[in-house]
């Protein structure tokens, strides 16, 4: 073997091992963001306002109609509140800054018992407004999770029951 061979050689396992640790770093940097993202998420709705906001909006009666929201200052700030969070995190997830099994994990109940609750009053705005802009990601989200959702709780079985045999 002459020392051009050997040199091409070398050449090709260099380039192989760059582009191999290029490959694991790039997994290893999307599990980084993931596992931030997630954290930015939960500190975004893990606020007493969020907290008070999702009773709430979780305790509206099935029915309620547009006006009733909007007659009642308590129950429509509430859910202003809810639909500003969940609009940001349907932006996020569409852009894959948050993947979508992170917000079905952490936010996919409250997001759906939400829109339920909120949609008359978005159907109402937008209305008016003439336009389908209003609530637009808070509405994708939803639509989403129904659609592609891997998470194995649903509103019939919590976390606490499809994971209660986990092990650190």
């Amino acid at each position: 073997m002459d020392l051009g061979t050997i040199a091409n050689v070398a050449t090709a396992m260099t380039v192989l091992v760059g582009v191999v640790f290029g490959l694991v770093e790039m997994r290893r940097a999307r599990r980084d963001r993931e596992e931030r993202a997630a954290f930015a998420a939960v500190q975004a709705f893990m606020t007493p306002e969020w907290m008070s906001s999702s009773m709430i909006v979780h305790s509206i009666p099935k029915g309620t109609t547009a006006a009733q929201l909007e007659n009642d200052p308590r129950l429509l700030e509430a859910c202003l509140k809810i639909a500003t969070i969940m609009e940001g995190i349907g932006y996020s997830v569409y852009a894959r800054i948050v993947p979508l099994s992170v917000a079905a994990d952490l936010i996919g109940g409250t997001a759906r018992i939400a829109w339920q609750n909120f949609r008359p009053f978005v159907e109402l705005e937008r209305a008016r407004a003439g336009t389908q802009k209003s609530w637009e990601w808070f509405q994708w989200l939803v639509e989403q999770l129904e659609r592609h959702s891997v998470t194995k709780t649903n509103l019939k079985m919590g976390a606490q029951t499809v994971y209660r045999d986990w092990q650190p």
